[in-house]
């Protein structure tokens, strides 16, 4: 039943989105369900099973996501621009994506199968920026000017929003990024 294992799927997802990767197991998701755990070991016979499911999740959730940021955008300006809107979106309180992507990234430590997935996700998002800054012109003199740099300052700026309870103004960095990128915002 494909729905079952989605419907897992979400609410282990929101689960480590809230609470944390500690609180992903069987139990704790079939718990939120009201299923047995047998349900969820049925999809998920392993934990590292489940949390490679979550990475798959995420994969989607950052794919439907930069879709709709993307929609309509014709130049390589627009993608990069809409790409750090959606890093700011994910910047913001009431987001679970880098929430997830930590919890992720700590589990990855341990299990090459769900390093592999996250490093599948870095993989596709940097390569959003870098088809995105091939045609953008940026300035030369940008330390953002290289993907790589980008995707590692977005990914600490959404780390460092969440871990600050959003102490940290991302529009307001976001807007630096651009300046620094194209000379203004």
């Amino acid at each position: 039943m494909k729905d079952r294992r989605q419907e897992i799927l979400v609410t282990a997802y929101g689960l480590m989105g809230t609470k944390g990767l500690e609180e992903v197991h069987a139990r704790t998701v079939a718990a939120e369900i009201g299923v047995n755990h047998a349900t969820v070991h049925y999809y998920f016979p392993h934990r590292s099973d489940l949390i490679a499911g979550i990475a798959e999740y995420a994969q989607q959730i950052l794919l439907e996501d930069r879709a709709r940021f993307q929609e309509g955008n014709t130049t390589g300006r627009e993608v990069v621009e809409s790409e750090l809107s959606l890093a700011e979106a994910y910047c913001r309180k009431q987001s679970r994506f880098v929430k997830v992507l930590a919890g992720l990234y700590v589990a990855s430590v341990a299990d090459p199968a769900v390093r592999k997935k996250v490093k599948g996700l870095w993989s596709i998002w940097l390569q959003a920026f870098a088809e995105g800054m091939a045609s953008a012109r940026p300035r030369k003199d940008s330390p953002f000017a290289d993907p790589e740099m980008l995707m590692a300052s977005v990914f600490g700026l959404g780390l460092a929003s969440h871990m600050l309870d959003g102490g940290i103004n991302a529009q307001d960095k976001i807007e630096a990024m651009l300046r620094s990128l194209f000379g203004s915002a």
